[in-house]
């Protein structure tokens, strides 16, 4: 019998299956995401839509593995290209993230050091991922703002978060998510500081 390639389980690069997330506090547990699945196969877009609060951002931090305490995945299956990210290590994850997958946060002070300039912050996640010299990780990072619509992209290295407008830093934070052309963006309301 012959597979059907649309139903291939090599495309799927996302199964959610049953996912839970509590937040425990000292009224008791608190229930923020309960019983979300869905499948997203490579080259798809899925949006959640809910009102304030229903989850969403609570959904892809699970994934990313971004829940901090007081915060639990309590249950349900991650799956990434058919492996359970709840059953990798810290390192295997940390290599996940920011490489193969990314996120894109609705603040993009979330993403940006206040204290570094643009070109270091790139060319350090550059480095985690890739065995490059600064300078090639330079023109990676040039090449990737440029790509964005970025103007004068050397002038935006060489700058201080502080120093971009809301709008430039959200530009800056996507560009970061972009560098290694990860297989999964998650993207929470990504478009919000955005002028």
């Amino acid at each position: 019998m012959a597979s059907n390639p649309s139903t291939d389980a090599g495309e799927i690069t996302l199964a959610v299956r049953d996912l839970r997330t509590s937040f425990h506090t000292r009224e008791g547990v608190l229930p923020v995401v309960d019983g979300v699945s869905f499948t997203l196969r490579r080259g798809q877009v899925l949006g959640l839509v809910g009102e304030s609060g229903s989850g969403k951002s609570v959904t892809g931090f699970s994934i990313m593995g971004l829940i901090d305490p007081p915060g639990r995945v309590e249950g349900g299956q991650l799956l990434f290209q058919g492996r359970e990210l709840r059953d990798l290590s810290p390192r295997e994850r940390r290599s996940l993230q920011g490489d193969r997958m990314a996120m894109i946060f609705q603040d993009p002070m979330a993403t940006l050091n206040p204290v570094l300039d643009i070109a270091t912050q790139m060319i350090e996640a550059v480095q985690a991922h890739r065995r490059v010299n600064r300078s090639q990780a330079r023109q990676l990072a040039r090449d990737t703002l440029a790509s964005m619509g970025i103007p004068s992209p050397d002038e935006r290295l060489d700058a201080y978060p502080h120093q971009l407008s809301g709008g430039m830093r959200q530009r800056v934070a996507i560009a970061i998510a972009l560098l290694h052309g990860p297989d999964l963006i998650i993207a929470d309301e990504p478009t919000t500081a955005w002028t």
